[in-house]
């Protein structure tokens, strides 16, 4: 029968065309009833050879015996016209090959994508079948993320006899466990593995163990090298992950994993390694961040400049130690035809001591010492004001209270001393200040 897209076939119809693989085509087709959409594939009796016919029908068997998540679930199956005729399930997605081709995977996506295989694997076991293909072409990944192993074409009970004639190698040959090869012994549980390991070492390096194109000479005299280790293609892998391939790719299949339980453990203990290590990271680096950030605040809490109970420098100073002192023509006297300076500082060394307070000290300073007496004092000449006279000492003494021969000697002319008093005494306004201020009180 010419089956074609748009023709009605039972209860179904068919509405596109999927693949046409080595065993015949495989359709798109909708349940008229139910509108499920479901996978069709056929196998045309007349143009099959007699070994793919029993494939086919093996494959009809082994997967109306399972269900599991992870593999393609088997809806009916008929033979018609001398066509063998399956119903599956219709995965929504694209094949493993296709997302590997397009470039590598993100590491995480991979090693999910492997450890659902390995379930699907570990099922598939427990119920007496070895798969013996599988490669990225079969294995399909929904756009959930999802997992489905398919094409069970070539997969054997442990009770079948072999259909693979002498000399004929089935499958892809870059996944093909080294016995497949040689048929030296019965392919098992382990050939599934090293087919495992094959993807996984693809998806972890984007190349495939044995290069693209195996060759099949050295395969079949055990003169095939060792494939190099993942973390040297990568170097951001785990070395780890070279332990984990190189069991899994091992030559002798008793140096392999023995069953998909121990490749998930230690592939579990891997990434348990892993997180150990980036949370121990982690703790560290936050436990270096905390250490600065409490050293900062202590030095912060010590420093003097931001202290609560440091108390701040006055902004005032006191007014003794802004006393400006008179130049030396103001504070100088003529004894005996000697010019003699007169010190100015000596009544201001410990003010406090002598009064007793700050208050006391400043007045002590400021406060004018009763006018001098002079002998020879012009009557034509004002009367010096006790205001405008400057404090100096003289042994102890102000040079208000200097006697009289000290103010009116020789050569220095009362009115131009005055002159200059009055003038020195306008320019220190701190002393002005202070003697306006006890005149008010």
């Amino acid at each position: 029968m010419d089956l074609h897209v748009g023709q009605k076939f039972g209860e179904y119809e068919i509405i596109g065309l999927l693949d046409v693989g080595g065993m015949g085509p495989m359709y798109k087709v909708e349940h008229r009833l139910s509108k499920r959409t479901e996978a069709m594939k056929v196998l045309s009796t007349e143009l099959a050879t007699e070994s793919q016919i029993k494939r086919f029908e093996r494959e009809l068997r082994v997967l109306a015996r399972l269900s599991h998540p992870n593999i393609a679930v088997l809806y009916n199956a008929l033979h018609s016209e001398n066509q063998l005729i399956l119903f599956m399930e219709f995965i929504d997605g694209q094949t493993l090959e296709s997302m590997l081709s397009a470039g590598r995977l993100p590491l995480e996506r991979g090693i999910g994508y492997i450890k659902q295989i390995l379930l699907a694997i570990r099922y598939v076991h427990q119920q007496g079948v070895v798969h013996r293909d599988i490669t990225p072409a079969n294995v399909m990944i929904t756009t959930a993320g999802e997992v489905k192993l398919s094409d069970f074409g070539l997969s054997k009970a442990f009770s079948d006899s072999l259909l693979t004639n002498c000399g004929e190698i089935l499958g892809a040959l870059p996944y093909l466990a080294p016995e497949q090869v040689k048929g030296s012994t019965h392919p098992d549980r382990r050939s599934d593995l090293y087919s495992v390991g094959a993807i996984l070492y693809e998806l972890l390096t984007g190349r495939k163990p044995f290069g693209a194109n195996r060759k099949l000479a050295p395969v079949l005299t055990d003169s095939e090298g060792d494939p190099q280790p993942p973390s040297q293609l990568e170097p951001s892998l785990s070395p780890q992950w070279d332990k984990i391939t190189r069991c899994a790719l091992a030559r002798d299949p008793r140096h392999r994993y023995q069953s998909a339980d121990e490749f998930l453990d230690s592939i579990a203990q891997l990434e348990q390694s892993v997180k150990a290590g980036f949370s121990a990271a982690h703790k560290g680096a936050l436990g270096i961040g905390l250490a600065i950030v409490t050293g900062l605040i202590l030095a912060l809490v010590a420093s003097p400049a931001i202290h609560p109970f440091h108390p701040a420098p006055s902004a005032i100073m006191p007014l003794h130690t802004l006393h400006i002192p008179p130049p030396a023509f103001a504070t100088s006297t003529t004894v005996f035809g000697k010019e003699t300076a007169l010190r100015t500082t000596a009544p201001l060394a410990k003010p406090a001591q002598k009064h007793g307070s700050k208050r006391a000290a400043e007045a002590s300073v400021f406060e004018p010492p009763p006018p001098a007496q002079t002998s020879n004092h012009d009557p034509a000449e004002p009367t010096p004001s006790p205001e405008l006279t400057v404090p100096t000492a003289n042994v102890g003494q102000d040079v208000n209270q200097a006697s009289a021969p000290e103010q009116a000697e020789v050569g220095v002319s009362p009115a131009t001393t005055q002159k200059k008093r009055n003038f020195w005494n306008k320019l220190n306004v701190f002393k002005k200040k202070s003697l306006d201020t006890k005149e008010k009180q």
